[in-house]
């Protein structure tokens, strides 16, 4: 056989385990660390399994295929045995029914996430940003209270990633999903501080001629739907990784960072089945780059694109007193969103416009939509319900309301 391939399986897996010794000779440094992994969880499966039945599996996945930026648990020791020889356990896997197996690991058990448990969470979970889609960020639990709070201690610690740090973990099923920066996205063990998988997003060369350093390094939220974790990237996509691998299922470019260069500092919300987007768009960007976007939280596939600056013949357009299209810009979103489900309205406040003073825009006493507003936009088309506009702003108040 091949030393340098091995098995493994994905969800719900009944097993039948084999031993065989590899060769003589010890595997690629690139596969040894998933050998290593496998070994490890069939000791884990094996243990609490007796007399398996399985059939050979209809479909199995290589490592050798697996990428390269997913990485699985790499802060624990790689198994070996001699320098001669490597012990590795052989993998026939078959689905065995919903229920997860004994001894299943953590992160392959998630529990996928549905929208009505989005808009209603349980309290142990922390599924989103601000816990719930209104963004209120309050917790009901009751555990730690006034008179124990003296009494916590520091149980783990880990590092993060290096970077600007503005990142909030998502909790579920015991599992931490942490934003970091430069498109890095990790699951923590919440028990023990292990890490179970990191995402490294591969990142276009000359990123750094169109962003500053620290417009690539932000990332406050992700979301998650399903066993589908959700991310905006600093190159302007949205992308999707697999909850429990960290392998990516989908990745969609929503705007081309050389031709329009925005900032996405913050993640997105999910809208019943719809991930909903928003950015800080450069004034280098021009108005098309000023956007609000909604794509399919299983497939990608963008479904609106709400512009925020009026084009000509647009509601809107006159409030901008004559300044052409191309000179309309910097009308960010770049907080996170809420959502209201009853009312179906994605809610999101809006910055300044550029460059100010507003003198330089056609007149002080323009309104120049829709900067320094909250919107609320249909959830299914993204046109714009209504506005209400805070301040007509002079000042360069950058605040999204």
């Amino acid at each position: 056989m091949n030393s340098d391939r091995a098995l493994f399986a994905r969800g719900d897996l009944c097993i039948v385990a084999g031993i065989s010794i590899l060769a003589k000779r010890r595997p690629t440094p690139e596969l040894e660390p998933r050998l290593s992994a496998i070994v490890r969880a069939a000791a884990i499966r094996l243990s609490n399994v007796s007399s398996p039945k399985c059939e050979a599996p209809d479909a199995v996945v290589e490592t050798s295929r697996v990428p390269h930026a997913v990485t699985r648990n790499p802060m624990r020791r790689p198994f070996s045995t001699s320098s001669l020889s490597w012990v590795a356990i052989l993998l026939w896997v078959v689905v065995h029914g919903a229920a997860p197996a004994v001894g299943q690991t953590r992160q392959d058990a998630i529990t996928p996430v549905t929208d009505a448990e989005l808009q209603n969470p349980d309290p142990n979970d922390w599924l989103m940003w601000r816990r719930t889609l209104d963004s209120w960020g309050h917790s009901p639990l009751d555990q730690i209270n006034r008179d124990n709070v003296g009494g916590i201690r520091m149980v783990w610690t880990r590092g993060l990633t290096e970077g600007l740090q503005q990142g909030t973990p998502l909790v579920r099923d015991g599992v931490l999903y942490m934003p970091n920066p430069r498109d890095v996205v990790q699951a923590i063990d919440a028990t023990t501080g292990d890490l179970l998988w990191e995402h490294r997003r591969e990142r276009p060369d000359d990123l750094a001629d169109h962003l500053s350093r620290s417009q690539m390094d932000a990332n406050r939220n992700l979301t998650i739907y399903g066993a589908t974790i959700i991310d905006t990237s600093t190159d302007g996509h949205v992308f999707a990784l697999d909850a429990a691998t960290g392998e990516q299922l989908w990745d969609t470019e929503i705007l081309d960072h050389r031709r329009d260069p925005v900032t996405q500092t913050s993640g997105p919300i999910i809208a019943n089945g719809k991930v909903i987007s928003g950015r800080s768009c450069m004034p280098t960007g021009g108005p098309d780059a000023c956007i609000i976007a909604a794509h399919d939280a299983l497939t990608g596939e963008e479904l609106w694109r709400r512009r925020l600056i009026p084009g000509p013949g647009e509601p809107g357009d006159e409030t901008w007193g004559g300044v052409p299209f191309e000179e309309r810009r910097h009308v960010g979103s770049w907080m996170v969103p809420s959502f209201d489900p009853e009312l179906n309205l994605v809610l999101v406040g809006t910055s300044v416009t550029s460059p100010a003073p507003k003198f330089r825009l056609g007149g002080v006493e323009n309104k120049h939509l829709y900067h320094n507003s909250t919107l609320a936009l249909d959830a299914d088309t993204g046109e714009i319900v209504w506005y209400y506009q805070h301040l007509n702003d002079h000042w360069d108040l950058d605040h999204p309301f």
